[in-house]
């Protein structure tokens, strides 16, 4: 399915839909030294990306992975890539809604980390990961310059965001290993995107770009002539991780390579309890799904749903202490407030969840992140993860894959 990117200009174009409810709880935004605001997700479900159609939001929901805004003006700083999915991972993915008439590249899919460039508040460039100027980003920033002897690339990359574009790269380094292990640092070009409509640069103006910048391009591959034969071969491949499917409206897919060794070891995973627990949690499973067989699949979201729920359920039951603690604890002692808290309103959570509870009191976690990382802690022993199941009355897994064919 192809969709009209949202037209967005300012921090309120987002915010304006909390007082509706639109803005999932898995959306959060952090506010960095450089005073920027970063949205992104910490965690995904059926329900976090709704279709597009589905509300009004559903659509600005896909750009909250890494947009940047001026903290004091709210302005937009950076757009990078919107979020897209795994061919075959949800309805709009399937072969049948895909029309290759429509004018597209195949690009590889280089195995690194995304990192975008922005003008800082402060005037100066700066480089980001989806969380922001991380570590990683200002260790490719360091590189570029490093590559940048006369500082022309670097007043080149200012210019073009300076002009309204966010360009976007691939770090690849042997210091950030996901699952290639690249022998050197590099920097690939791998789009532009205008900020306020979202629209990308045309694949084919990349190289001159890149040229400019004095790094290499990303290279858009010929158009796909049948979608069975090319998704067969790209997933049947044992190097790299895969190849993006990019139409000139801007809509994208992944094709990533089956990689049997992992595929495998998550299905015989997923026949343990306490590791169906750890993958529904974690990020590997949306890798997994479009490898499962329509029923697999339709019972592992089911799973997952439940599961979700049932850590939002009790993240909210400790939400709910620390508030009303707030209200309730008058004395401003401070050997005192601690010990009424434990005593009155964490206790009473039980066992497993009164630390956490204490955690969240002392600002020192989010509910729902503790909850979730509780578990996914207790998923290293399967006595243990058992006993936390039944506790907290987590959702049952049992299952067994139907061969593959």
């Amino acid at each position: 399915m192809h969709y009209s990117f949202p037209r967005i200009s300012h921090i309120d174009d987002i915010e304006g839909f909390r007082s509706q409810g639109l803005i999932h709880e898995a959306f959060r935004n952090w506010t960095r030294d450089n005073g920027t605001i970063v949205y992104d997700y910490n965690y995904m479900g059926n329900d976090v990306f709704p279709p597009i159609g589905a509300n009004d939001f559903a659509r600005f929901a896909r750009e909250l992975r890494g947009i940047t805004f001026d903290a004091r003006t709210g302005a937009l700083l950076s757009r990078p890539y919107q979020k897209f999915f795994n061919a075959g991972e949800r309805e709009e993915c399937l072969e049948a809604r895909i029309n290759l008439a429509d004018e597209h590249v195949v690009l590889e899919k280089l195995d690194g980390s995304m990192i975008h460039a922005f003008i800082e508040p402060a005037g100066q460039l700066a480089f980001a990961t989806r969380s922001g100027v991380t570590w990683h980003a200002r260790s490719a920033l360091q590189w570029f310059a490093g590559q940048d002897d006369n500082g022309s690339a670097r007043a080149e990359v200012a210019a073009l965001c300076r002009a309204g574009f966010t360009p976007i790269f691939e770090w690849l380094s042997p210091d950030s290993v996901v699952v290639v292990q690249h022998q050197a640092h590099s920097l690939v070009l791998t789009a532009i995107r205008s900020r306020l409509d979202g629209s990308y640069v045309p694949a084919a103006a990349l190289p001159e770009h890149a040229t400019r910048f004095g790094i290499p391009a990303i290279v858009a591959m010929d158009p796909i002539e049948a979608w069975a034969s090319f998704a067969a071969a790209a997933r049947a491949e044992r190097s790299g991780e895969g190849y993006v499917v990019r139409f000139a409206s801007g809509y994208m897919l992944k094709v990533k390579n089956e990689l049997y060794s992992k595929i495998h070891a998550l299905k015989a995973l997923l026949t343990k309890e306490k590791d169906a627990f750890a993958i529904a949690l974690g990020n590997d499973l949306d890798d997994l799904l479009p490898h499962m067989t329509e029923a697999e699949r339709a019972k592992v979201i089911d799973f997952r749903e439940a599961l979700l729920r049932r850590v939002q359920d009790l993240a909210r039951r400790i939400d709910m202490a620390v508030e009303t603690a707030s209200k309730a604890i008058a004395t401003d002692d401070p050997r005192e407030r601690p010990k009424r808290f434990w005593l009155d309103h964490a206790q009473p959570l039980g066992s497993d969840l009164a630390g956490l509870a204490v955690q969240v009191w002392n600002g020192k976690a989010i509910a729902f992140d503790a909850v979730r990382d509780l578990i996914i802690k207790a998923t290293n022993s399967g006595p243990r993860a058992e006993g936390l199941a039944e506790r907290l009355e987590l959702p049952r897994w049992a299952f067994t894959f139907e061969a593959d064919g």
